[in-house]
């Protein structure tokens, strides 16, 4: 069977697309990010670049396709995301009348008698426009699925292991059925074997029921962390969200989502799918051990990913999103001159713009009995995997085109520096330097918001000495 995984490089999609090709089908994926690494290079899949709200970039994806798996949502995309993700699944439900596609299985969410957030409104209103539709259309809708990067849990992740005290609205003690990712699996790849689930909707429940506190003080103690939780009915919902927006690694957009979600009393049904399904729900104590082994997992993509727990220091408690700062420019050089400027990092140039703030940083490093003040190249000439410029050990390079490096100063979190040039013309690229921070507690949020300021300074004016040397190169002068 053809299959198109819409949505392939989320939380599920990641999980879900082995399964499938270990299952015999052929599996085509598809993501908005041309640029993010695939997870799987060993399986093969065919990818495409999809815009869902740019209809002409669908078709393609479609031609021979049976099944879609639709794992796609939009909450990470900001406000009115519930009207986008409606017209991204309107533009899919248009290009597949004209295509081979039979069936669509679509990944939704649980939902309470009267759904009140834009989020769940957005996930029902996303159904029924591609149930209208003359494909047959499966929907499995879950609650909170346990596993890295989903965002829910990364939110109560983040709140137990940043915060001594956390301070929630009461829709706190609100029930909900965490279900794991392996689970969530089972039965997406089941329906495949069963046609007559097609043209109907499964509601898919963990063994148990419990509130959002009990699900985030057992995470505590699963984790060996300590936080107390107290719960108030004088919180308003906008400083909550205010407040996760600076406590926690995960999108405010995302979080805003999950706070409005709170107080949605979700119901559930799951006898029907698991008389279908038959299968081993793991207990939520069993799904957190699953996903702590998860991230032990040592080799990392070449281009920063959040999650990625050799970024993160493979550390539980590092956030799962990464802060970040960034500029780009466009530099009226080629990518080679530009390239050779990259190269000159840690050398007589140091990082080409107010390095006293960065000797600043190397000394209070060295005062803490850090490697800050060791300066210098494994190779002064080439900038090679596995080596040091300063204290950064370089992750990945490709010539001319990426370098992503891994902060050696102590400091709590994990982060890094992620440089890219992106050919324009013969003449001209664009330059584009990141820095990167998945904070470890409180404390890493308070380093990464004391020095943001001081980030962006420094980028600008490093992209700005960046695009001058490269045009000097290009004059044949000597940088």
């Amino acid at each position: 069977m053809r299959i198109l995984v819409i949505g392939a490089f989320g939380t599920i999609g990641r999980k879900l697309v082995p399964a499938l090709v270990a299952k015999g089908h052929t599996v085509s994926v598809s993501s908005r990010n041309a640029r993010k690494e695939i997870p799987w290079p060993e399986l093969g899949c065919e990818r495409y670049t999809l815009d869902l709200l740019s209809a002409s970039s669908i078709p393609p994806a479609l031609e021979g396709i049976d099944v879609i798996y639709y794992l796609m949502h939009g909450m990470s995309d900001g406000e009115q995301h519930s009207e986008r993700e409606v017209r991204a699944a309107q533009n899919l439900v248009a290009s597949i009348q004209q295509s081979t596609v039979k069936r669509i299985i679509y990944m939704g969410s649980l939902l309470s008698d009267t759904p009140q957030s834009e989020h769940m409104q957005a996930r029902l209103a996303t159904g029924k426009v591609l149930a209208s539709s003359p494909i047959a259309v499966t929907e499995l809708r879950a609650g909170i699925i346990i596993a890295p990067g989903s965002a829910a849990f990364e939110v109560m992740r983040d709140m137990v292991g940043n915060l001594p005290w956390v301070v929630t609205p009461n829709s706190i003690h609100t029930l909900a059925p965490p279900i794991a990712l392996s689970n969530i699996v089972v039965y997406l790849t089941g329906f495949l074997d069963l046609p007559e689930t097609q043209g109907k909707t499964y509601e898919a429940t963990g063994p148990e029921w419990m509130s959002y506190r009990d699900m985030m003080e057992r995470l505590a103690a699963h984790m060996g962390w300590r936080c107390r939780i107290v719960s108030t009915q004088h919180l308003p919902m906008s400083l909550a969200t205010a407040v996760l927006g600076i406590v926690t690694s995960v999108p405010k957009s995302l979080a805003k989502a999950l706070i409005e979600g709170l107080s949605e009393r979700l119901q559930a049904n799951p006898a029907p799918l698991q008389t279908l399904i038959p299968q081993t729900l793991v207990a939520y104590e069993d799904a957190l051990s699953q996903l702590l082994e998860e991230e032990t997992v040592e080799v990392y993509p070449k281009r920063w990913e959040d999650g990625v727990p050799a970024f993160r220091n493979f550390s539980h408690r590092h956030g799962f999103y990464s802060k970040c700062a960034s500029q780009s420019i466009t530099v009226p050089a080629s990518a080679k001159s530009v390239w050779q400027v990259v190269n000159l990092l840690g050398g007589e140039h140091r990082y080409f713009y107010m390095d006293i703030l960065w000797a600043m940083r190397e000394w209070m490093d060295w005062c803490m009995g850090g490697n800050g003040r060791d300066h210098g190249r494994d190779d002064p000439t080439m900038l090679r995997v596995g080596e040091r410029v300063d204290s950064w050990r370089i992750l990945s390079v490709e010539q001319e085109s990426l370098l992503v490096m891994k902060f050696g100063m102590k400091a709590p979190g994990g982060g890094g520096m992620q440089i890219t040039i992106e050919p324009k013309s013969k003449q001209s690229c664009e330059l584009n330097v990141e820095l990167l921070w998945h904070p470890a507690g409180f404390m890493g949020l308070a380093y990464w918001y004391f020095y943001a300021p001081w980030h962006q300074l420094l980028l600008n004016g490093m992209t700005e000495k960046m695009s001058q040397l490269a045009m000097d190169i290009e004059q044949g002068q000597t940088p």
